[in-house]
């Protein structure tokens, strides 16, 4: 017998995905069948239906003799760089460094660095979660910087998950440089895939069989007629797999330094001329409605 207490990051989870949770070892077969034959309870009393939705302070009984999935242990850093560019009750914004990735199992990432961040602020524990991990709620290649958002909390985790994926609630803008002269305004309507042997996105304008649409709006910021380079500020209107990369190869106007995309070297950084620089929100819902009108933004540090 297992028994658990729901925390706040546990509310509103139905009872078969935070029983999937605490025993990834076990087959779902197995939680099918705690739940048909009574196994569970919730505060005293039997629950079969793999629907019911969890609340705070729930006491939650597992009468089987298989053990929970143990949690890997987190080793918090103690010593560690972070510029915070927003904070509150319920989601982090934090600037990403060039060549840092933002989670990896065998390197030290921005995931760490941020759940270092919160534990030494006393606003998260670990120990003291049973399925909640802070989390970033959207990614940037490793080579990039700029703008990440984290979640402090399950509600925020899903809403912002929610917001990203309905592409109309959180926009993004990156700021790139790239290795030609330029003084139009690009919009990219086209279509893209990502090749795992290339390692690398293949953009095309026409639909291709296994590609996926993306859009893509370059307006440009300045121009270096002495270098021949231009500055430009990209909005993406969907978040595929080195979009903004891929695109601007296909239209021969690679970005510096990213010479997995026919970029011109021009130092010996490691990184690309590629920042994540502006979000702005709006048509939030419910707990996190107050951002909307809400405008992040930084200068990036080329």
């Amino acid at each position: 017998m297992n028994k658990f207490k729901a925390n706040q990051n546990d509310k509103n989870q139905t009872i078969f995905k935070f029983l999937k949770k605490k025993y990834k070892d076990t087959p779902l077969s197995v939680i099918y069948k705690w739940l048909r034959v009574g196994d569970i309870k919730i505060n005293d009393k039997r629950v079969k239906l793999k629907s019911y939705l969890i609340q705070e302070n729930d006491e939650i009984t597992v009468y089987d003799n298989n053990k929970p999935t143990k949690r890997d242990t987190f080793i918090k850093l103690t010593n560690y760089n972070l510029n915070v560019i927003f904070e509150d009750q319920n989601i982090l914004i934090v600037e990403k460094p060039f060549n840092l990735e933002v989670h990896s199992p065998v390197a030290t990432s921005l995931d760490d660095i941020v759940k270092s961040y919160l534990i030494d602020k006393n606003e998260y524990n670990p120990s003291q979660e049973n399925s909640f991990v802070i989390s970033h709620v959207h990614r940037l290649d490793k080579l990039t910087a700029g703008l990440i958002i984290y979640a402090k909390n399950k509600t925020a985790h899903s809403l912002l998950t929610q917001a990203i994926q309905e592409k109309d609630m959180i926009e993004k803008y990156y700021r790139c440089k790239i290795d030609i002269p330029v003084t139009e305004t690009l919009i990219a309507d086209g279509w893209i895939e990502y090749n795992p042997v290339l390692k690398k996105s293949v953009y095309t304008e026409n639909e291709e069989f296994g590609f996926k649409k993306c859009k893509s709006v370059f307006n440009v910021v300045s121009l270096d007629v002495i270098n021949e380079t231009t500055e430009l500020e990209v909005q993406i209107f969907t978040g595929k797999k080195h979009q903004i990369r891929a695109t601007l190869e296909y239209y021969q106007a690679p970005i510096l330094n990213d010479t997995r995309y026919s970029g011109t070297i021009v130092n010996d950084r490691k990184m690309i001329y590629l920042y994540s620089c502006k979000l702005v929100f709006q048509n939030m819902i419910n707990e996190l409605e107050y951002l909307n009108g809400k405008i992040i933004e930084i200068t990036p540090a080329w």
